[in-house]
């Protein structure tokens, strides 16, 4: 049998303005990484601030417009994870242009998140639980983690900076680490309500 080819709609489901969006915020990633490790600050800063506003544009015109897809649903934290991963792999980096974070904290940023994901994976093909929620904790580690990028960005082009982020790391380790855990404790919750009403047995 000859398959259908994709209508219209299909089309006009997949190149809405917010995907749109969505896709060239993750285009914006090489950018900021390729500026960063060349010491174009000023032009790093603009492309991770660029990628925020983008964000910030794509989540409000789907809403507005009507226009969520599952492949926006999906593109969309795929962009922020690979910004907010690729931020802390530069930042890491030694060379002549700017001071490195610690390597260490950068391993637990990226350990975490990827942790997170490969424990959804399992619980979801286990189980068969899917409806992962951000937890309280999980909002305000992100939130320390991208003022630290900011912070730091500010600081490789105005010095007086500096001596705020041996602070601001230390901050972000400890609520990395925290919200990890606690995000550990909030799905084994959830996932037990999950297995009490569909009457799961297992374990």
């Amino acid at each position: 049998m000859r398959s259908r080819a994709p209508s219209d709609d299909h089309y006009r489901d997949i190149l809405t303005i917010p995907n749109l969006i969505t896709l060239f915020r993750i285009l914006l990633v090489p950018v900021f990484v390729v500026c960063f490790l060349r010491g174009w600050f000023w032009w790093a800063t603009a492309a991770f601030a660029l990628a925020g506003l983008s964000d910030a544009v794509d989540g409000w015109l789907a809403r507005r417009l009507q226009a969520q897809s599952q492949l926006g649903q999906a593109l969309d934290p795929i962009a922020d994870k690979l910004l907010m991963l690729s931020s802390y792999i530069v930042m890491a980096i030694p060379s002549e242009t700017n001071r490195p974070i610690p390597w260490w904290l950068s391993g637990v940023v990226i350990g975490r998140d990827v942790g997170i994901v490969l424990t959804a994976a399992i619980i979801a093909q286990v189980t068969g639980f899917r409806d992962f929620k951000p937890s309280l904790p999980g909002k305000v580690s992100t939130f320390c983690q991208v003022a630290l990028i900011v912070m730091y960005l500010v600081a490789q082009v105005w010095a007086a900076v500096h001596p705020l982020l041996p602070g601001c790391v230390a901050v972000v380790f400890g609520m990395t680490v925290y919200s990890g855990l606690h995000y550990i404790w909030f799905v084994t919750r959830e996932v037990r309500e999950f297995r009490r009403r569909t009457g799961d047995s297992l374990p």
